[in-house]
């Protein structure tokens, strides 16, 4: 005859230990997403426990009345297995699920009730999801995930960002409540690395790198480089970075560039992220020189160079003069920059000019803006501004054909070519910064060396695609 232990034990073996072996496997396998580490004893301490408990409160001889069911009933491990840090549950495999996204003017409580959520139950789940998310929050296009069982509503999930999850889940005497999930990601580099085919955007967002970092990449090399007028296709280009990765190693969230590498004209600027002594973030040349210059070559953005520096032939006036800046075309109201920190000279009608302003910075340059629209608030006369504030907007006073900013870079009191610009070295690190950055310099090195290069997806064509079927 066959003891309550061994039916048990063979119980335990066909039906326990097989499912929680899976989970357990998963537990420790699941690289892409990082485990709250000071949980993971916890884990296994909880297995542990119960596979113990198991033989202690079973009886050496068979009790009468004995059911293996019953005992089996008592001692079953308690896993939360909606944790969604752990990623061993899949709601949506589990019950009949349904998406809402709130429209424009929509609120929670209302959107349930026109999806057959009674009036007090959506009342109900409305005020226990208030108690983690403020509700004033919710913007149009997000959506709400609801989970049933049967005809019965048991959960809502509700996702604000990547990171983090809020659940509203039903309890069994009927109640609601509701606890906040936050999924911390396993940070890791990448790289993308090719030249340019179409830009910089398409070319590098086709290899993977997200907005942010292109933003990033732009940012940096903004100072000394014309992104309309100095890349050619040939052009190469690198981006190293971090990135956070789901549990299916796709990329969910950027982080920070590290270092960069571009070559418009031939030339390589190279770029490493440093943060100094004072908790200052910028990026930084092999030699410590920063890649933000005292002057920006261009201080419009989205403009097309209608007239270049040098001799031309005047459209109003009609004769050949000499063009003593650079004309930028825009549509009228397109915000201008100042090109660099400095204090404002003059500001005002200037004949010709129209509405100009003249900025005086530091080593002798001054840079001028004029046919401007208006002013922006508070710039004028004395008023020191700073690199990347606006100052004006794009018009057509003065003598003009049409909207357009004409900028000057003046030094020693001599007009110069604006382009010039990019050749002038950002500020250097203080010597005292150098040991430390050339210890963080060689560390992204090392980890770019090992750092998986992000390559296209290989591209079928319709003869391989058919042979393949």
């Amino acid at each position: 005859m066959v003891s309550v232990r061994d039916k048990a034990k063979s119980f335990v073996d066909n039906h326990v230990m097989p499912p929680l072996k899976i989970r357990f496997e998963a537990f420790m396998s699941m690289n892409n997403t990082r485990i709250y580490q000071d949980k993971r004893f916890k884990f296994l301490g909880t297995c542990i426990a119960a596979a113990i408990g198991l033989f202690l409160v079973l009886p050496d001889s068979e009790p009468a009345q004995a059911e293996p069911e019953m005992v089996l009933a008592t001692i079953a491990p308690t896993i939360d297995l909606t944790r969604d840090d752990l990623y061993l549950v899949d709601h949506a495999a589990q019950s009949t699920a349904k998406t809402l996204t709130l429209k424009s003017g929509d609120s929670l409580g209302p959107l349930l009730q026109k999806n057959g959520i009674e009036p007090n139950q959506a009342y109900q789940i409305t005020k226990t999801f208030s108690d983690i998310y403020d509700p004033r929050k919710l913007k149009a296009g997000q959506s709400f995930h609801l989970y049933y069982d049967g005809n019965v509503l048991s959960h809502m999930s509700y996702k604000p960002n990547v990171e983090r999850t809020v659940y509203v889940s039903r309890e069994d005497d009927g109640s609601f409540s509701a606890k906040d999930v936050t999924a911390e990601f396993k940070m890791e580099t990448v790289r993308v690395k090719a030249s340019i085919e179409n830009s910089i955007y398409l070319d590098a967002n086709s290899l993977g790198a997200p907005d942010r970092v292109i933003q990033q990449f732009a940012n940096i090399y903004e100072y000394s480089v014309d992104f309309q007028r100095d890349i050619q296709p040939g052009d190469e280009f690198e981006m190293f970075f971090e990135v956070a990765k789901d549990n299916k190693g796709n990329i969910v969230k950027s982080g920070d560039l590290l270092y960069t590498s571009f070559s418009p004209r031939g030339k390589t600027l190279d770029y490493y992220l440093y943060t100094d002594s004072k908790g200052r973030e910028n990026f930084y040349d092999a030699k410590g020189k920063t890649a933000k210059r005292k002057l920006r070559a261009t201080p419009i953005n989205g403009a097309r160079l209608s007239s270049s520096y040098g001799k031309r032939r005047h459209p109003i006036l009609g004769y050949r003069k000499m063009h003593t800046g650079v004309d930028f075309a825009a549509r009228r109201g397109t915000p201008i920059m100042a090109a660099g920190s400095g204090t404002v000279e003059f500001a005002g009608r200037n004949g010709g000019y129209g509405n100009y302003i003249r900025i005086r910075h530091t080593d002798g340059y001054k840079t001028a803006y004029a046919h401007m629209s208006k002013f922006a608030n508070g710039v004028r006369k004395g008023k020191y501004v700073k690199q990347d504030q606006i100052i004006g907007y794009v018009g057509s006073t003065g003598r003009s054909t049409g909207p357009h900013l004409h900028y000057e870079v003046h030094h020693k009191g001599k007009k110069i070519n604006p382009r010039r610009l990019s050749q002038l070295s950002g500020k250097p690190l203080q010597k005292s910064e150098m040991p430390a950055f050339e210890k963080r310099r060689k560390a992204i090195d090392a980890m770019k060396s090992t750092a998986p290069l992000l390559q296209k997806e290989p591209i079928l064509s319709a003869d391989l695609t058919e042979s393949l079927d």
